[in-house]
Protein backbone atom coordinates (compact mmCIF):
# COMPACT_ATOMS: atom_id res chain seq x y z
CA UNK A 1 0.00 0.00 0.00
CA UNK A 2 3.01 2.33 0.23
CA UNK A 3 3.01 2.31 -3.56
CA UNK A 4 -0.37 4.08 -3.61
CA UNK A 5 1.02 6.85 -1.40
CA UNK A 6 3.62 7.87 -3.95
CA UNK A 7 2.94 11.26 -5.54
CA UNK A 8 3.50 9.98 -9.08
CA UNK A 9 0.84 7.29 -8.51
CA UNK A 10 -1.56 9.85 -7.06
CA UNK A 11 -1.13 12.25 -10.00
CA UNK A 12 -1.26 9.45 -12.58
CA UNK A 13 -4.55 8.29 -11.06
CA UNK A 14 -5.88 11.86 -10.94
CA UNK A 15 -5.20 12.14 -14.66
CA UNK A 16 -6.94 8.82 -15.23
CA UNK A 17 -9.89 10.20 -13.25
CA UNK A 18 -10.00 13.21 -15.58
CA UNK A 19 -10.25 10.86 -18.56
CA UNK A 20 -13.04 8.88 -16.88
CA UNK A 21 -14.97 12.10 -16.19
CA UNK A 22 -14.45 13.27 -19.78
CA UNK A 23 -15.64 9.94 -21.18
CA UNK A 24 -18.68 10.08 -18.87
CA UNK A 25 -19.49 13.63 -20.01
CA UNK A 26 -19.16 12.54 -23.64
CA UNK A 27 -21.56 9.65 -22.97
CA UNK A 28 -24.13 11.76 -21.11
CA UNK A 29 -24.08 14.58 -23.66
CA UNK A 30 -24.34 12.26 -26.66
CA UNK A 31 -20.90 13.26 -28.02
CA UNK A 32 -19.85 9.63 -27.97
CA UNK A 33 -19.88 8.77 -31.68
CA UNK A 34 -16.25 9.78 -32.23
CA UNK A 35 -13.36 11.48 -30.52
CA UNK A 36 -12.97 13.90 -33.41
CA UNK A 37 -13.70 17.59 -32.81
CA UNK A 38 -14.55 16.99 -29.17
CA UNK A 39 -13.37 19.85 -26.95
CA UNK A 40 -13.86 17.55 -23.97
CA UNK A 41 -11.52 14.95 -25.41
CA UNK A 42 -9.02 17.63 -26.48
CA UNK A 43 -8.96 18.97 -22.91
CA UNK A 44 -8.41 15.52 -21.41
CA UNK A 45 -5.61 14.64 -23.85
CA UNK A 46 -3.64 17.90 -24.06
CA UNK A 47 -4.60 20.57 -21.50
CA UNK A 48 -5.28 18.52 -18.36
CA UNK A 49 -2.01 16.54 -18.60
CA UNK A 50 0.00 19.75 -18.71
CA UNK A 51 -1.70 20.97 -15.53
CA UNK A 52 -1.49 17.65 -13.70
CA UNK A 53 2.12 16.94 -14.67
CA UNK A 54 3.01 20.45 -13.46
CA UNK A 55 1.28 19.80 -10.12
CA UNK A 56 2.94 16.37 -9.80
CA UNK A 57 6.46 17.62 -10.51
CA UNK A 58 5.90 20.67 -8.28
CA UNK A 59 4.76 18.32 -5.48
CA UNK A 60 8.03 16.41 -5.84
CA UNK A 61 9.94 19.70 -5.60
CA UNK A 62 7.98 20.69 -2.50
CA UNK A 63 8.63 17.28 -0.93
CA UNK A 64 12.33 17.88 -1.47
CA UNK A 65 12.18 21.27 0.29
CA UNK A 66 12.25 23.30 -2.92
CA UNK A 67 15.17 21.49 -4.51
CA UNK A 68 14.64 19.70 -7.80
CA UNK A 69 17.06 18.77 -10.54
CA UNK A 70 15.98 18.50 -14.14
CA UNK A 71 16.59 14.74 -14.01
CA UNK A 72 14.43 14.32 -10.88
CA UNK A 73 11.58 16.29 -12.49
CA UNK A 74 11.87 14.28 -15.69
CA UNK A 75 11.86 11.03 -13.72
CA UNK A 76 8.79 12.06 -11.70
CA UNK A 77 6.94 13.11 -14.85
CA UNK A 78 7.80 9.87 -16.60
CA UNK A 79 6.51 7.85 -13.63
CA UNK A 80 3.25 9.85 -13.73
CA UNK A 81 3.04 9.07 -17.46
CA UNK A 82 3.60 5.38 -16.87
CA UNK A 83 0.88 5.12 -14.21
CA UNK A 84 -1.48 7.13 -16.40
CA UNK A 85 -0.73 5.06 -19.51
CA UNK A 86 -1.32 1.74 -17.78
CA UNK A 87 -4.50 2.72 -15.95
CA UNK A 88 -6.03 4.64 -18.84
CA UNK A 89 -5.45 1.76 -21.24
CA UNK A 90 -7.47 -0.39 -18.86
CA UNK A 91 -10.20 2.28 -18.74
CA UNK A 92 -10.35 2.47 -22.55
CA UNK A 93 -10.46 -1.32 -22.78
CA UNK A 94 -13.54 -1.35 -20.54
CA UNK A 95 -14.99 1.60 -22.46
CA UNK A 96 -14.57 -0.14 -25.83
CA UNK A 97 -15.81 -3.54 -24.67
CA UNK A 98 -18.69 -2.65 -22.35
CA UNK A 99 -19.69 1.01 -22.41
CA UNK A 100 -19.47 2.12 -26.05
CA UNK A 101 -18.61 -0.78 -28.39
CA UNK A 102 -19.87 1.09 -31.51
CA UNK A 103 -17.04 3.62 -31.19
CA UNK A 104 -14.63 0.85 -32.18
CA UNK A 105 -15.96 1.32 -35.73
CA UNK A 106 -14.83 4.96 -35.61
CA UNK A 107 -11.40 3.84 -34.34
CA UNK A 108 -11.25 1.21 -37.11
CA UNK A 109 -11.90 3.89 -39.75
CA UNK A 110 -9.43 6.27 -38.13
CA UNK A 111 -6.63 3.69 -38.45
CA UNK A 112 -7.88 2.47 -41.86
CA UNK A 113 -8.21 -1.06 -40.53
CA UNK A 114 -11.30 -2.07 -42.47
CA UNK A 115 -11.95 -5.76 -42.10
CA UNK A 116 -9.84 -6.08 -38.94
CA UNK A 117 -11.54 -7.72 -35.95
CA UNK A 118 -12.45 -5.57 -32.97
CA UNK A 119 -9.73 -7.17 -30.85
CA UNK A 120 -7.02 -6.09 -33.33
CA UNK A 121 -8.41 -2.56 -33.57
CA UNK A 122 -8.59 -2.22 -29.79
CA UNK A 123 -5.11 -3.69 -29.26
CA UNK A 124 -3.68 -1.33 -31.89
CA UNK A 125 -5.39 1.70 -30.38
CA UNK A 126 -4.30 0.87 -26.84
CA UNK A 127 -0.72 0.25 -27.95
CA UNK A 128 -0.59 3.56 -29.82
CA UNK A 129 -2.19 5.36 -26.86
CA UNK A 130 0.34 3.81 -24.46
CA UNK A 131 3.34 4.86 -26.59
CA UNK A 132 1.83 8.29 -27.30
CA UNK A 133 1.28 8.86 -23.59
CA UNK A 134 4.87 7.98 -22.71
CA UNK A 135 6.29 10.19 -25.47
CA UNK A 136 4.12 13.20 -24.70
CA UNK A 137 4.56 12.63 -20.96
CA UNK A 138 8.32 12.80 -21.50
CA UNK A 139 7.96 15.98 -23.59
CA UNK A 140 5.71 17.63 -21.00
CA UNK A 141 8.01 16.48 -18.21
CA UNK A 142 11.07 17.88 -19.98
CA UNK A 143 9.51 21.28 -20.49
CA UNK A 144 8.05 21.49 -17.01
CA UNK A 145 11.21 20.18 -15.35
CA UNK A 146 13.23 22.84 -17.12
CA UNK A 147 11.07 25.55 -15.56
CA UNK A 148 10.66 23.88 -12.16
CA UNK A 149 14.27 22.86 -11.59
CA UNK A 150 16.13 24.61 -8.80
CA UNK A 151 18.23 27.49 -9.93
CA UNK A 152 21.99 26.99 -9.58
CA UNK A 153 23.86 29.54 -7.46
Amino acid sequence: MNFLRQDYVRYGLIMTGVVVVCLAVMEFTGNNKSFEHSPIFFFSMFIAPLIIWYLGIAARKKLQKGKLTFKQGLSEGFKISLVYAITTCLIFLVYYLYINPPIVNYVREMYRMTGAPNSTVIATDLTIFFVFTLIFGAVYSSILSFFLKSKGK
